[in-house]
């Protein structure tokens, strides 16, 4: 079992990677598309591909902050049944499954051999860090949420309290001069990074939907100018699309 794992993982990463890559392509050259490795209406066509965000990058080499996979094991091994890179959910999940585990079978969680999940987060406030605006020494970091009625608010609460980052929504944030700011009591804190949980086309009713109130009317054009990074990328649902599922081996070998 072990083995299978490990195997697991590696091929886990190395589709990361394959993602990270194609995403950096579709809102950059589209090198794929001119190739003819990528026909150019599955990608384009898709509703996550947002061309208001053609041209966004998130500071350093990876455009891809955080993904997850659907897994499903045949007889034949395990097998991909999509990708989650819009805004994926379920860590904070894990973390308070596994310490409601660990208080009710003490035992049993003792004697399992488990990765221990701290690392990962503390490794997710690193990167988030990493991600800010370069000319930002302390950056501050908000998480997005799509308020109470999301049927995942407990485990974007629970994140929030595990990075401890506030967790804000869209009237709390404005945009001012090109800048994303926060509403505390009484003053204006300028942030320069957004781990978001609303779905993109959501984030901004100026330049996305229009009849949106999740989002922070602006905050496209504060992308756009570096001012702010948002993670995932707006326009990294493009990802989810079902019709690249035939293509990343042709991908992977090109």
């Amino acid at each position: 079992f072990h083995d299978q794992r490990a195997a697991l993982a590696r091929q886990l990463v190395q589709r990361a990677h394959l993602l990270d890559h194609l995403l950096t392509d579709l809102y950059g050259p589209r090198d794929v598309l001119r190739s003819g490795l990528l026909p150019a209406e599955v990608a384009l066509a898709h509703d996550g591909f947002l061309r208001d965000c053609d041209g966004i990058r998130l500071p350093g080499a990876r455009q891809l902050f955080l993904s997850a996979v659907d897994l499903v094991h045949t007889g034949g091994g395990w097998r991909a049944l999509g990708d989650r890179t819009q805004a994926p959910s379920g860590a904070a999940y894990a973390m308070e499954n596994r310490r409601v585990v660990s208080r009710v079978a003490p035992e049993i969680y003792r004697e399992t051999s488990l990765h221990r999940l701290s690392p990962f987060f503390q490794a997710m406030r690193v990167a988030l860090a990493q991600v800010a605006p370069p000319t930002v020494g302390s950056p501050r970091i908000v998480i997005l949420s799509p308020g109470t009625a999301s049927e995942t608010a407990f485990d974007q609460a629970y994140l929030a309290t595990l990075l401890g980052y506030p967790l804000v929504e869209g009237a709390d944030l404005t945009v001012q001069d090109g800048r994303v700011w926060m509403r505390t009591l009484g003053r204006l804190e300028q942030v320069h990074v957004i781990l978001r949980r609303v779905d993109a086309g959501w984030c901004d009713p100026l330049e996305l939907r229009p009849e949106s109130r999740l989002g922070v009317p602006g905050l496209v054009e504060a992308c756009r100018r570096g001012e702010v990074s948002v993670v995932n990328s707006l326009g990294s649902g493009v990802l989810e699309n079902p019709g690249l599922l035939p293509y990343p081996p042709a991908l992977r070998d090109a």
